[in-house]
C-alpha cells in the first residue's frame, strides 16, 4: 500500500513535463520549463510535509468519528441546564473531555509518526536528499549508524528521540488530564 502512494506522490510532483502539478502549471502558462519538486531545497521538505500530513489524516479521523457519535447526547442538554450558553463552551467543558482516550490516541499516533518521516524523505527524495534538505533526525540516524559505521553517535540520536518521545506522551497525557479535570 505505502509503495503505491509514494509512486502516486512522485507521479504528481514528477521533474519533468509529464508530472501532474508540472503540466498543469505548464498548461497555465505559469511556468515555461518544469520545476523540479523532489530535488530542489527549495520546495521538497514543504512536499515532505503535504504527503505526510495526508498520510496521516486516515486514522485520527477515524478515531474523532467514533468519539463523536460516543459522546451521549444527553451530556449537552444537562449542559444547557448548568450554563453552557455558546459552542466554544460545549466544545471546552463537554466535547473535549468526553473525546479524551480518542484524542490521547490521535496525540500520540501523530506524535510517533512525526518522529518517523524518514520512510516518506527516503522514497520521494533519496538518500541522501539534495544538499539533505529532506534529512529527518531518522534519516540522520541511519546515515550514521548504517553507512559511517558510528555507532555511539547513532545510538546516542536513538537514546534522544525515545527521551523526546516518551517526554511529549507524557505531556499530552497531562494534557488531557487537564481537559479532564476541567
Amino acid at each position: 500500500l505505502t509503495t503505491s502512494v509514494y509512486f502516486v506522490w512522485q507521479l504528481i510532483f514528477s521533474g519533468d513535463s509529464y508530472g501532474i502539478v508540472n503540466g498543469l502549471l505548464m498548461n497555465l502558462g505559469l511556468v515555461s520549463e518544469p520545476v523540479q519538486w523532489l530535488t530542489d531545497p527549495r520546495y521538497n521538505l514543504g512536499i515532505l510535509i503535504v504527503v505526510q500530513l495526508w498520510m496521516s489524516l486516515g486514522t485520527s479521523f477515524l478515531a474523532f468519528i467514533a468519539g463523536f457519535q460516543s459522546i451521549d447526547a444527553s451530556l449537552y442538554e444537562a449542559g444547557d441546564i448548568d450554563g453552557v450558553r455558546n459552542r466554544y463552551q460545549e466544545l471546552l467543558y463537554i466535547t473535549l473531555p468526553s473525546m479524551k482516550p480518542q484524542l490521547l490516541f490521535g496525540a500520540v499516533m501523530q506524535i510517533s509518526a512525526s518522529f518517523s518521516v524518514s520512510t516518506i524523505s527516503q522514497e520521494l527524495c533519496g538518500f541522501p536528499s539534495t544538499k539533505y534538505s529532506a534529512h529527518t533526525i531518522l534519516l540522520h540516524m541511519q546515515d550514521y549508524g548504517s553507512l559511517r559505521y558510528e555507532m555511539g553517535y547513532a545510538c546516542a540520536i536513538a537514546v534522544v528521540l525515545f527521551v523526546l518521545m516518551f517526554v511529549f506522551k507524557k505531556g499530552v497525557s497531562l494534557l488531557m488530564r487537564r481537559i479532564g479535570d476541567e
